[in-house]
C-alpha cells in the first residue's frame, strides 16, 4: 500500500521535469512564443506553490484519503486537458490543474503512509520511499516522456501517466475513511487568487519587450488586485504561516537562497533542453537522456549534503553548493555550450547536480533549525513555496531578457547560462543581507545545525 500511494509522487515528479523535453515539440506544433512557453512550463510550479498551504490544511480537517484521491483526480484531469490543448492558454490551464492536484496529493500521501507509525525504522523507511519516488520520478520524467514525444507525439506524453494514476485510485479505495476531529476551514478561494496573482505576474514579466506596454500594465494591475484579495482572505481566515516563522530572518534568508537556486536550475535545464533540440538536432528522448546525469549526480550526492551540514553548518554548505552551481553555469556560458556534449555540457551538469544536493538539505535544515519544533512543518512548506515560485519567475525573467530561443531559430543560449548564474548571485546576496540583519529576541535559543538534536531531522530531510 505504501508503494502504491508513493507512486503518485513518481508521476508528479515526472510531470515536473518532463516539460523540459516536451517544450520543443509543443513550440513547433503550436507555434508558441517565448512568453507562452514559459507560462506553460512555470504554471505547474506556481499552482503547486500556491495550493500547498491550503492542501496541508485540508489534510488536517478532512479525510486524508479523500484529499489524496481528489488530488490524483485533479492531476489526471490536468493531463487530459494538456493532451487536448489547441493553444497556449488551454495548456496553461491543464498545467495549473496538474499543479493543484500535485499539491493536494503530496501532503495527503505523507499523512497516509505515516498514519499509525511511531518514530523509528519502519516510519523512516516509509518516508524514505516517499522521498525517493519524487527523485526517481524527476529523472524518469526526462527520459520516458521524451521517448513518447519522439515516437508518438507530445500529446500522448501527457496521457502516459493515466494508467498509473488509475491504479493508485483503485488501490486507495481499500483504505478505510479516517475519522477527523479537527474543525476548521481551508481557504481554497485564497489559493486560487494567489495562483492568479503569480500567473499574471509571470506573464507580465515574461512579456517585457514583446508585449504591448498597456497589456503588461493591465496584467500587473490584475496581479495586484488578486494579491490584495488574497491578503484580505488571509486576514479573515487567519494566517497560514505563523508570525514567528515570518519574523525569522534566517528562515526568510534560506527561502530566498533556495528560490534563487531553483530559478537558476529550472531556467538552465529549460534552455539547455531547447538548445539541444534546436541547435544540435537532438530529439526529445536524446535531450532527456542528456540531462539525466544532473539528476543522477544530485541523487548520488544527496547524503553528502546532510552530512556536511552536521559537520560545518547549514550556511557554509549552502554557500558552497551555490558556488558549485554558479561555477558550472559560468563554464557553460563561457565554453561549455560550444564544446561537445562529453567535454562541455556533461561535466557542468554533474557539478550542478552535486551543488543542488548540497543546497537543498542545507536550506531545509537551516530553516527548520531556526524555528520552534511545532513550526518546522510550516517552515518546510514555506521553503517549497519559495523554490517553486523562484523556478517559475526565473523562467519569466529569462524570457524577458530575450535568451529563450524563438520558434524555429537557433539562439546562443550561452547568455542564458550567465542569466541563470546571475539569479544565484543576486539571490545569494539578498539572502546574506537578510540573514545578517539582527533577529528579534527569542524566549529560548534554538539548537544550531550540527547539534545532536538534528540527527532525526537530517535523516528525514534527505
Amino acid at each position: 500500500m505504501t508503494l502504491a500511494i508513493c507512486s503518485a509522487l513518481l508521476v508528479e515528479g515526472m510531470s515536473a521535469s518532463s516539460i523540459n523535453v516536451q517544450v520543443g515539440a509543443i513550440r513547433d506544433d503550436l507555434g508558441l512564443t517565448g512568453t507562452q512557453l514559459q507560462l506553460v512550463a512555470g504554471s505547474f510550479l506556481v499552482a503547486y506553490a500556491a495550493f500547498l498551504p491550503v492542501a496541508g490544511r485540508l489534510v488536517d480537517i478532512h479525510d486524508k484519503r479523500r484529499v489524496f484521491q481528489a488530488g490524483i483526480l485533479l492531476f489526471s484531469l490536468g493531463c487530459v486537458v494538456c493532451a487536448a490543448a489547441a493553444g497556449s492558454w488551454t495548456l496553461v490551464l491543464g498545467r495549473v490543474i496538474q499543479g493543484a492536484g500535485a499539491a493536494l496529493s503530496t501532503p495527503a500521501a505523507l499523512a497516509l503512509i505515516t498514519t499509525g507509525l511511531s518514530p523509528g525504522p519502519k516510519r523512516n523507511r516509509a518516508i524514505g520511499i516517499f522521498s525517493a519516488m519524487g527523485s526517481i520520478g524527476f529523472s524518469l520524467g526526462l527520459v520516458v516522456p521524451g521517448l513518447v514525444v519522439t515516437d508518438l507525439g507530445w500529446r500522448l506524453s501527457f496521457l502516459l501517466y493515466l494508467p498509473l494514476t488509475i491504479v493508485v485510485l483503485l488501490v486507495t479505495l481499500r483504505l478505510a475513511p479516517a475519522d477527523v476531529d479537527i474543525e476548521g476551514k481551508a481557504d481554497i478561494a485564497g489559493a486560487f487568487s494567489l495562483t492568479a496573482a503569480l500567473m499574471l505576474l509571470m506573464s507580465a514579466v515574461g512579456g517585457v519587450g514583446t508585449t504591448a506596454p498597456m497589456w503588461i500594465v493591465l496584467q500587473l494591475a490584475g496581479a495586484t488586485a488578486c494579491a490584495l484579495f488574497y491578503r484580505h482572505r488571509t486576514t479573515r481566515t487567519g494566517r497560514l504561516i505563523p508570525v514567528d516563522v515570518l519574523r525569522s530572518r534566517r528562515v526568510i534568508a534560506y527561502c530566498l537562497a533556495l528560490a534563487a537556486v531553483f530559478a537558476a536550475i529550472v531556467t538552465s535545464m529549460y534552455l539547455i533542453s531547447l538548445a539541444l533540440q534546436t541547435n544540435r538536432g537532438y530529439d526529445a528522448f536524446g535531450a532527456g537522456l542528456a540531462l539525466v546525469p544532473q539528476s543522477i549526480a544530485n541523487a548520488a550526492a544527496a547524503a553528502l549534503g546532510a552530512r556536511l551540514v552536521t559537520r560545518v553548518g547549514a550556511a557554509r554548505v549552502l554557500m558552497a553548493g551555490m558556488a558549485l552551481i554558479t561555477g558550472g553555469l559560468a563554464y557553460l556560458g563561457l565554453v561549455g555550450m560550444d564544446r561537445s556534449y562529453a567535454t562541455g555540457i556533461l561535466p557542468a551538469i554533474v557539478i550542478i547536480g552535486v551543488g543542488v544536493a548540497m543546497c537543498y538539505p542545507a536550506a531545509s535544515i537551516g530553516a527548520v533549525d531556526d524555528v520552534a519544533v511545532v513550526h518546522r512543518g510550516v517552515a518546510s512548506a514555506l521553503l517549497v513555496m519559495f523554490q517553486n515560485v523562484g523556478g517559475a519567475l526565473g523562467l519569466a525573467l529569462a524570457t524577458a531578457t530575450g535568451v529563450v530561443p524563438a520558434p524555429g531559430r537557433a539562439t546562443d543560449v550561452a547568455v542564458g547560462m550567465f542569466v541563470s548564474a546571475a539569479f544565484l548571485v543576486i539571490g545569494g546576496l539578498a539572502a546574506f543581507v537578510v540573514g545578517r540583519r539582527p533577529a528579534p529576541s527569542r524566549p529560548s535559543p534554538r539548537p544550531r545545525s550540527g547539534d545532536a538534536e538534528l540527527a532525526p531531522l537530517t535523516e528525514d530531510s534527505r
